[in-house]
């Protein structure tokens, strides 16, 4: 690669960048004054709103409900009705007949309502009930008067009563609490700053990176300019290479400004709140770690976008697909609003979500440099996957210069083929997942063992076999049900059970990194300690999954994804299968046996073979859950139900060996 002539790019895109008024006005000029604008507007309205709440005052009805009418007790309800009274914009009225009415066409904000009994003391204790609207703003200014007025009046009523026994007031107070913060104002400024500014920058970075990266190509498409700088002298690579740099230089200009800009808009804005800021500091070395926390997370959304970018065919296409990434983004950016939540080891392995948490201690001073690391390590891998497919999809001819694809449902009408594209299939798959959320888990908590039975028949094997018969096309044809050859089927239980083995050790280590939960061990238990012979558990457990799941998976949706290429469908059936999973703590092993399962599929053109392995990767399961505490298994077992990590050497072998004759088993013949 020509570096010189990636600058060249990259300066060209750059200078495009600033000459746009309108980009310029997003990217800078926009964070500068709006978050002073929207500070200052809020603080006005705040401040004004509060006063003119209070100056509405309220009007208060009385229900006088004594049993005892005696001179304290009348003197009493004379007391609290003067307290309420006395609230300034207030007034007290009888409670009229209508006063229900009243209340309900709010002509009348509260009621309150006394009533009295005896207590053990022989000393009568008064009861105030105060009804009112919580639902608005004004009902709840209204309790919080009254119950200041109340509260004064009782403490007033106790001191009378310890003055006539001639007790010190003093005596009912054995506890003086006395609360000292020792938290420094830095800290106090980072706590507030940690829960709005990971969201606000999250949320600013990816529209600022996907507002230029729709431009740098789609944009170009449109605009006709993209052949022009093809024909130029700088490779698909160079090209790449100068505009993911313009999207991340743009992307981090837009995170800086917004960064200063909102601190100081938050700080001017306590500041009018009345709190005491003189002493509070902008925590300007933690500003520095999370920039450069933050330069992973803009590469990384730099090489999605591009990519989105490169497969639209307009920036309206572009647009569309970036919602999710949006949307998403936001979701996960809003953890740092949830509290309580802290950052650990596996948390820092999911992408936004790391961010914001790490964001959020940084901004404490209390992170830790193993959580820095492995988030930016983690974040950087997929930088670089992320990177491989810009290259890979600006390289292909049939992506970047790709015609309209035509899923209408007219055209699936009189193409039934044409049903397979990545749209259906994205579609029937969400589908599937609401279906197998909502219903199958209601099913499976009447009734674990049914309800397994009845997902997998009814919401798993059963649509795709009516939609394929809908659509007049062939099952065994599209889902590949055909016998395969005899050397296939003998090397798959040496596939299965090794490979079985192998992600059974990695589920271990995994656990070991970051220990499962107990509840969803126990949930897990609960699955293989069901009361039901075995043979019934090896069917439901086993071989309905390795039937129904195979047929929806390797039979059905990788259909939809083979068009692109055999890799792809492989790749996008075994993420699809590992998410139906619904398990984040098995996902990367449910997502590896998903790629074994595909392979084997679409090596050999039969999907017996991954309904076997599928079955003895299951059964396995079963069999050491069931088997665990049994003499002749012990050598295999350190612990409960995990093995000793010695097993994997010889399963790597016998799963190599296994695959390498399967590969050459069901090599495509020669034509002579």
């Amino acid at each position: 690669m020509n570096f010189k002539k990636a600058g060249i790019v990259y300066r060209k895109e750059i200078l495009e960048m600033l000459r746009d008024r309108r980009t310029l006005f997003a990217t800078i000029v926009l964070p500068v004054i709006m978050y002073p604008l929207l500070f200052m507007g809020f603080t006005t309205i705040m401040s004004r709103q509060t006063e003119v709440l209070e100056k509405r005052g309220a009007t208060i009805a009385f229900q006088d409900s004594l049993q005892i009418r005696d001179t304290a007790s009348l003197a009493m309800s004379s007391a609290i009705q003067n307290s309420i009274d006395g609230i300034e914009f207030y007034s007290l009225m009888p409670s009229p007949p209508e006063v229900e009415r009243l209340h309900k066409e709010k002509e009348i904000q509260a009621i309150v309502t006394l009533s009295d009994s005896v207590g053990a003391s022989g000393l009568p204790t008064y009861k105030v009930r105060v009804r009112y609207d919580a639902s608005d703003e004004r009902g709840q200014l209204v309790y919080r008067r009254i119950d200041q007025a109340l509260m004064q009046t009782a403490q007033e009523e106790i001191g009378n009563r310890l003055s006539s026994l001639r007790v010190d007031p003093q005596l009912i107070k054995p506890i003086i609490i006395d609360p000292v913060d020792t938290s420094t104002a830095e800290k106090k400024m980072g706590s507030i700053l940690g829960i709005i500014l990971p969201y606000m920058m999250i949320l600013m970075l990816v529209a600022g990176a996907s507002t230029i990266a729709a431009d740098l190509v789609a944009g170009e498409k449109e605009r006709r300019t993209l052949e022009t700088l093809l024909v130029s002298s700088a490779t698909r690579s160079e090209i790449v290479l100068g505009k993911y740099l313009t999207i991340i230089t743009m992307a981090m200009i837009n995170v800086v400004i917004n960064l200063v800009s909102i601190s100081l808009s938050i700080r001017f804005f306590l500041s009018q709140s009345g709190l005491a800021t003189q002493s509070i500091q902008m925590p300007i070395s933690a500003f520095g770690i999370l920039l450069l926390a933050m330069l992973p997370l803009a590469t990384l959304f730099a090489a999605l976008l591009l990519s989105i970018s490169t497969f639209s065919r307009n920036m309206k296409e572009a647009r569309t697909y970036e919602q999710p990434i949006l949307m998403v983004s936001m979701l996960l950016g809003m953890i740092s609003f949830i509290p309580s939540v802290e950052i650990n080891n596996l948390l820092a392995l999911i992408p936004v979500v790391n961010i914001a948490l790490l964001f959020k201690a940084v901004m404490i001073n209390e992170y830790n440099l193993t959580h820095f690391l492995i988030t930016v390590g983690s974040t950087l891998v997929l930088d670089v996957f992320a990177i491989w497919l810009t290259v890979r999809l600006f390289n292909t001819e049939s992506v970047l210069f790709r015609t309209e694809d035509d899923s209408s449902i007219k055209n699936v009408a009189r193409n039934k083929r044409s049903f397979f594209n990545s749209f259906y299939g994205l579609l029937y798959f969400a589908l599937a997942v609401i279906a197998l959320y909502y219903i199958g888990g209601s099913l499976q908590a009447k009734d674990m063992i049914k309800g397994l039975t009845q997902t997998q028949v009814f919401i798993i094997l059963l649509p795709v076999l009516l939609l394929l018969r809908a659509l007049k096309l062939k099952p065994r044809e599209i889902l590949r049900l055909k016998l395969p050859r005899l050397k296939e089927v003998l090397l798959i239980p040496f596939i299965a059970v090794s490979a079985a083995l192998i992600v059974a050790i990695l589920s271990q280590f995994i656990n070991s990194i970051y220990p499962f939960p107990e509840e969803y061990i126990e949930a897990l238990s609960r699955l293989f300690t069901q009361d039901v012979p075995l043979w019934q558990m090896f069917l439901v457990i086993a071989v309905l999954p390795g039937i129904c799941e195979e047929i929806l998976f390797r039979g059905f949706m990788v259909r939809f994804y083979e068009g692109k290429s055999l890799r792809l469908a492989v790749i996008a059936s075994a993420l699809l299968f590992a998410v139906f999973h619904l398990d984040p703590f098995r996902f990367v092993p449910v997502f590896l046996l998903g790629l074994l399962l595909g392979y084997l599929t679409l090596r050999s053109g039969s999907i017996i073979n991954s309904m076997l392995s599928h079955t003895i990767n299951n059964g396995l399961a079963l069999f050491i859950v069931t088997y665990a505490s049994q003499p002749w298994l012990q050598p295999f077992i350190q612990d409960a139900d995990n093995l000793h990590y010695w097993v994997l050497a010889p399963a790597l072998l016998v799963f190599a060996g296994s695959m390498a004759l399967f590969h050459k088993a069901t090599a495509p013949q020669e034509v002579s």
